[in-house]
C-alpha cells in the first residue's frame, strides 16, 4: 500500500495537518473576536477590544500557518534525498 514509494499513511497524515490549519485558523479568530467583545463589555472599550481581539486571532492563525508551511518544507528537503537513494 504505497504510492511512489511513500506509505499511503504519511499522506493521509500530511492531508490531515493540512486540513486542520483551516479550522485553527478559523477558531482563533472567533476566540479573540469572543475575548474582545468580553473585554468591551467589561471596560466600555467599544470598538477597541474588538479589533485588539481580532488583531490576537489573526496573529494566532498566521502562526498556525507558517508552522504548516515549515513542517511541509522540512518534508519536501526529505523527500528528495529518498528518492534519489532509491532510484541507485
Amino acid at each position: 500500500m504505497t504510492d511512489g514509494g511513500r506509505p499511503r499513511f504519511s499522506q493521509i497524515r500530511t492531508a490531515a495537518d493540512v486540513g486542520a490549519v483551516g479550522l485553527e485558523m478559523g477558531i482563533a479568530v472567533a476566540i479573540g473576536c469572543w475575548l474582545g467583545l468580553w473585554i468591551d463589555e467589561q471596560y466600555g472599550t467599544d470598538p477597541a477590544g474588538l479589533l485588539l481581539g481580532m488583531g490576537l486571532g489573526f496573529g494566532a492563525a498566521g502562526k498556525a500557518i507558517w508552522r504548516t508551511v515549515k513542517k511541509a518544507k522540512e518534508q519536501m528537503e526529505k523527500k528528495p534525498s529518498s528518492r534519489d537513494e532509491s532510484q541507485r
